[in-house]
């Protein structure tokens, strides 16, 4: 059977961008690694480590952003149609979503003092990050089981994401419950927000990790991947 030249070129502008929407995907493992790197940091009062590590996360944040132009150039140049090209451009933006709030609660960690929390809420503050990890690792995960056509167990890991990030919310209310109790001089109003705002952006990755997956089932019914 022959193909249209406009055919195969559509083809082969669903392939590459697939292909460079896995490579972001995978970018948001080591993204949120580098954010707990600096989470684990900051509690321990290792500066110079802190500082490798959001450097390292900055670098991410950039090659991310960069690899999100090409995606949104090269389906804007293609033939796909539209519905379909749209899908995939909010699938890309909503995965570089997740990478730039990793920076963000990166940037809040540098400024917040994490070293002088109580271990209840310290240890909050570490569940949060294990769970976001969690979240992000189904991201990735429901990313590539959705490009290789595996749809049920892309929806499957879709729906692990936003039981966890159910489990952020849960975690996100004891931490700001703790931070409502704090009294004394051990740390400053300042301060305290500065926290409040650190657990509001961990919140957030989890709310964009969700928000990925919802475009993720979008398109495995919509388009039919």
């Amino acid at each position: 059977m022959k193909v249209s030249f406009e055919s195969w070129f559509a083809a082969r502008t669903k392939a590459r961008a697939i292909e460079m929407i896995r490579q972001a995907s995978r970018m948001l493992t080591p993204s949120v690694e580098e954010l707990v790197a600096c989470v684990n940091s900051a509690a321990t009062g290792r500066r110079d480590d802190l500082e490798s590590a959001f450097a390292r996360l900055h670098q991410l944040e950039r090659e991310g952003d960069s690899l999100r132009r090409l995606i949104i150039i090269d389906l804007a140049r293609g033939s796909l149609p539209v519905d379909e090209r749209r899908s995939f451009m909010r699938l890309a933006r909503q995965i570089d979503y997740v990478a730039d709030l990793c920076l963000e609660a990166g940037r809040i960690v540098r400024q917040s003092p994490l070293n002088k929390l109580s271990d209840e809420l310290r240890q909050t503050a570490f569940d949060m990050c294990k769970v976001i990890k969690d979240c992000v690792m189904n991201v990735q995960q429901c990313i590539e089981l959705l490009t290789d056509k595996k749809v049920q167990e892309a929806l499957d890991a879709a729906d692990k994401v936003e039981r966890l990030e159910e489990e952020v919310d849960d975690l996100y209310r004891k931490g700001r419950g703790l931070l409502s109790e704090i009294s004394g001089p051990a740390l400053t109003v300042g301060q305290i927000i500065l926290l409040a705002e650190f657990m509001a952006a961990i919140e957030n990755v989890a709310d964009r990790c969700e928000d990925v997956c919802d475009q993720a089932r979008v398109i495995a019914v919509s388009v039919g991947t």
